[in-house]
């Protein structure tokens, strides 16, 4: 009974240990950002359930288009991306006023912001990229 008393005291200090050790390397690791791949070599990366940016796959951590994107649609090398004002600190987004931007992944080259709806139609017209596919929302 001693024995059995004493690997029981052993077993729960080793869970013990292995407990502040996953937890002490969860902390220290932090949440891996989720990228959803749309074309070469970019994807969307959500930091929050309402809050996601475009970057390249190899470089997660650094946007190539801002937050707040709304969605994203592709035409051949093209992806065309509708993103929500950027809010100043402490304000909440603005949902109502958009800004276009499109980002030819043969080149990395990034047309934006775009104002409105007119200046987008005519920058996607001169890449050949006037007919994308259909919008997703992020």
């Amino acid at each position: 009974m001693k024995l059995f008393a004493k690997l029981l005291g052993r077993l729960v200090f080793i869970i013990i240990l292995l407990s502040i050790g996953l937890t002490l390397f969860s902390l220290l690791t932090g949440d891996a950002p989720t990228i959803t791949d749309i074309k070469g070599g970019y994807g969307l990366v959500k930091e929050s359930s309402r809050s996601a940016y475009i970057a390249h796959r190899d470089t997660p951590d650094t946007p190539v288009i801002d937050s707040i994107v709304i969605s994203y649609a592709v035409s051949g090398n093209i992806i065309a991306v509708k993103q929500a004002a950027v809010p100043a600190e402490d304000a909440k987004p603005d949902f109502t006023t958009y800004t276009y931007w499109l980002l030819d992944t043969a080149t990395g080259e990034v047309f934006g912001p775009l104002a409105d709806e007119a200046a987008f139609n005519e920058q996607g017209s001169q890449l050949d990229a006037d007919k994308f596919d259909k919008w997703l929302g992020t």
